[in-house]
């Protein structure tokens, strides 16, 4: 089998000795691609293509020197942009098999991408998947989704974390905001990316949820982009559960105005990953390829 893992030069601005173990070395491709599909295997996942053909470009390293990898499909000049987001939380478990299956869907249909430009990261914490027992959190302890530099997150995300959450150590919001490089690659890749949509997906509770413009943000967006939001949001069948200090959703849902769409699957058991594969292939699809205009805050995004 030939492998194709293009390890190129680190897109995040990381402070390295903050950031990353350098004690650690970084893994050829060779290496990461034998070590992905030996985790896979592992859950039953023999047929799982990990890196054949595909061309894994690394936009960082994790904090325990995992590479952090995604993949573009279609043109970088399309006007409709998706960025695409899994395995954040790993002990969540079937984002894994979605996220590796979508991107090998994506391969092997590139022609009808020409209209598109996709980016998807199947394996944002790579950390957390090599465990012995898979964590939700990354290899500092940090929940991935509450780590992001929200409005708020220095006024309320410790307290949040401490009232709220009950100083649960799995969502651990960090001692500072984007302190994790895993943070950073994902806020890295939506200024790579400038999506007109986000999908993260994650288990196990089984609801698709939306955040972005609606009724209540007219104050910031245009009544007609607010339309059309809200006609993607019910193209999507999702629902509003809310969001947290440091989520993605906050960041790229509320602040950003991009609609972000958290397709939570059933359930973590590995076995049933084909099943949800199939189940939500075609509205992933269809997602896809759904037109939404430019967020009229994408400009605060940075230029590439």
């Amino acid at each position: 089998m030939r492998v194709v893992l293009f390890l190129l030069l680190t897109i995040v601005a990381i402070n390295s000795s903050d950031a990353v173990d350098l004690s650690t070395d970084v893994p050829t491709s060779q290496e990461f691609c034998e070590k992905l599909k030996v985790s896979a295997d592992a859950l039953g996942w023999k047929t799982l293509n990990i890196c054949k053909d595909l061309k894994w470009v690394s936009g960082g390293v994790s904090v325990g020197g995992q590479p952090l990898i995604y993949a573009e499909f279609g043109k970088r000049s399309a006007q409709n942009r998706t960025l695409i987001l899994s395995m954040v939380h790993p002990d969540e478990v079937t984002p894994f098999y979605l996220g590796f299956m979508l991107a090998d869907y994506l391969r092997t249909r590139e022609k009808n991408w020409q209209d598109l430009y996709v980016v998807i990261a199947p394996l944002v914490n790579p950390d957390g998947w090599f465990q012995t027992t898979k964590t939700r959190t990354n290899q500092r302890g940090v929940d991935l989704n509450r780590n992001f530099d929200t409005k708020e997150w220095r006024e309320s995300a410790r307290s949040y974390w401490e009232k709220k959450e009950k100083k649960s150590l799995r969502r651990f919001p960090g001692d500072k905001p984007q302190s994790e490089p895993e943070t950073l690659f994902q806020r890295e890749l939506i200024e790579l990316t400038k999506p007109n949509k986000i999908l993260s997906i994650h288990a196990p509770l089984n609801v698709t949820d939306y955040d972005g413009p609606n009724h209540l943000t007219l104050d910031r967006f245009s009544k007609d982009y607010v339309k059309e939001c809200l006609k993607f949001k019910e193209k999507t069948r999702s629902q509003s559960t809310g969001y947290f200090p440091g989520s993605l959703g906050n960041l790229t849902g509320h602040e950003l105005g991009i609609p972000t769409i958290t397709l939570e699957l059933p359930s973590a058991d590995a076995r049933q990953a084909d099943k949800y594969w199939r189940q939500f292939k075609e509205g992933i699809r269809g997602m896809i390829v759904y037109e939404l205009p430019e967020s009229p805050l994408k400009a605060k995004l940075k230029p590439q």
